[in-house]
């Protein structure tokens, strides 16, 4: 299938590090207005409940890898109370194991927090691509990060898997550049289909 590419058919490394076996300064958005439910049959309906209108950053300015992860450490700390050198500090290790970047200016940054007892997602929007070590070798300009307590379990291990299928969907993805605000961008993830896998014909 031409929309899913190289980068999100192998999500093993992703996969692997996250779950081994053994007042803010920040862009704020507008809120969702009283008629902007999820609808339930969303296919990123997990990830929904855990993205909140106000951890939606668009036109961040950041030159590289490492000031990104310090700005999602910092800003995780104003609004959330974590501790911004654990945050920035994990999401660092987690790429020196293998690059998150996906590929089509997409990443997925993603770590286990000890001192978090709940998951945070953050949809991170870059004022300029930056390198990310992407397997196609494109700039990333988009990042969905995922963040989860220590003890991770196949429920954080499902919200990585639905991630890396909603940022698959070449449409969705065009359709949310295109978004001005966090209320349009959780309508359109929202409003997402997982699109239908055309089975083979029998007897091939």
């Amino acid at each position: 299938m031409k929309h899913l590419f190289l980068g999100f058919l192998s999500v093993a490394p992703l996969l692997t590090a996250l779950f081994p076996r053994t007042k803010s300064s920040f862009p704020r958005q507008l809120a969702l207005s009283q008629g902007d439910s999820v609808p339930p049959r969303s296919a990123a309906a997990g990830l929904l409940a855990h993205l909140h209108t106000s951890d939606i950053l668009l036109d961040l300015d950041v030159a590289d890898r490492a000031q990104l992860f310090a700005a999602i450490g910092r800003y995780l700390a104003e609004a959330h109370g974590l501790h911004q050198d654990c945050v920035t500090s994990a999401l660092q290790r987690r790429e020196q194991i293998g690059s998150t970047a996906l590929g089509h200016g997409v990443a997925i940054p993603c770590a286990r927090i000890k001192e978090s007892s709940v998951v945070h997602v953050l949809y991170v929007r870059l004022r300029r691509p930056i390198e990310f070590a992407a397997p196609d070798g494109r700039p990333v300009s988009e990042a969905f990060v995922l963040l989860v307590p220590k003890q991770a379990t196949e429920a954080h291990l499902h919200l990585l898997s639905e991630a890396t299928q909603v940022f698959a969907d070449q449409r969705l993805r065009e359709r949310l550049r295109l978004c001005c605000n966090a209320g349009e961008i959780i309508r359109s993830l929202a409003q997402w289909r997982q699109p239908s896998r055309i089975s083979p014909p029998a007897g091939r």
